[in-house]
């Protein structure tokens, strides 16, 4: 099987940044993150301007070190339009980091889920058994915590929100920003993951995954 090189190197016109992904480590500028030591990230594409009439793309990557040292790598378009250069700098650095850190990211909320530890990702809660959902109660409006079951867990994608829902009872929900929580990215990847082959089903169950 042939061996593809993911490595990113390059210098992005707008912002002026170097930054470099090998699978040792991701380098902006001259700050360093080892990819092994990367904890979270988070990603996304915002368009700026009027909602009807957008003047501009922002690209904003995010990753985070075990102990808290940040890196970003920012830059804009200055026009909105399908594939734009800045489109294919986003991607191409994407790759990078999907291969040298989302894929472990995703590897170890897996094994956490396997220990049968809590994870967080902004709001949402969640472990082998399920996610831990807070709803109202029809008698006095008190809010209950539940847990929804992983086999009973919808997911979908909107304007780079991820909602999590009880698929037989909508107040029953949890949404993070890809943009703005840590590691929400990470989530989405797995929730697709889990939603194939019975893996949700098996989880739920206390089965190794």
């Amino acid at each position: 099987m042939q061996h593809h090189n993911f490595d990113v190197d390059i210098v992005i016109p707008s912002s002026k940044q170097k930054v470099k992904i090998t699978a040792d480590a991701i380098e902006v500028n001259q700050t360093r993150i080892a990819c092994n030591d990367v904890a979270a990230v988070k990603y996304g594409v915002s368009l700026i301007g009027p909602v009807k009439k957008p003047i501009k793309k922002k690209y904003t990557i995010d990753v985070k070190s075990k102990d808290g040292k940040t890196i970003s790598v920012q830059f804009e378009s200055s026009k909105v339009e399908e594939l734009l250069e800045e489109d294919h700098t986003y991607y191409y650095i994407m790759s990078g980091l999907w291969q040298y850190v989302k894929k472990h990211l995703v590897s170890d909320f897996i094994e956490q889920l396997n220990e049968q530890k809590q994870l967080e990702v902004g709001a949402a809660k969640f472990n082998y058994q399920g996610f831990e959902m807070a709803y109202k109660t029809w008698f006095f409006g008190k809010t209950k915590t539940t847990i929804v079951p992983w086999s009973q867990i919808k997911y979908f994608l909107d304007k780079g929100v991820l909602h999590v829902q009880d698929m037989y009872d909508k107040k029953k929900n949890i949404n993070v920003s890809l943009h703005n929580d840590w590691n929400a990215v990470v989530l989405n990847t797995l929730l697709h993951y889990l939603s194939q082959e019975h893996r949700k089903e098996n989880l739920e169950k206390g089965e190794k995954i």
